[in-house]
């Protein structure tokens, strides 16, 4: 069995790395918005006076993330063309 990793899969992965880097690790270091990404902080992130759902400002960073990464072309990168715009 063969677990190379593809070369455009590598190519595409020092991009995806990039815009990591320049989009979303601002958005963490933003204001107090480490405590989300925290994997212990299960707290931060979940409204347990609210049935235990998420956090409205957890929900409007994620919205953000995923505005970006969209906007970037990756957040729709594995759909067929016809069903990414």
């Amino acid at each position: 069995m063969n677990f190379d990793i593809p070369q455009d899969i590598r190519d595409y992965l020092v991009i995806l790395d990039d815009f990591i880097d320049k989009e979303i690790k601002p958005l963490q270091e933003q204001d107090d918005n480490n405590r989300f990404f925290d994997h212990r902080r299960e707290h931060a992130r979940t409204d347990w006076d609210n049935q235990g759902l998420p956090r409205e400002d957890w929900e409007e960073l994620l919205g953000e993330m995923r505005r970006r990464a969209d906007a970037a072309g990756h957040l729709r990168f594995a759909l067929p063309e016809e069903f990414a715009a």
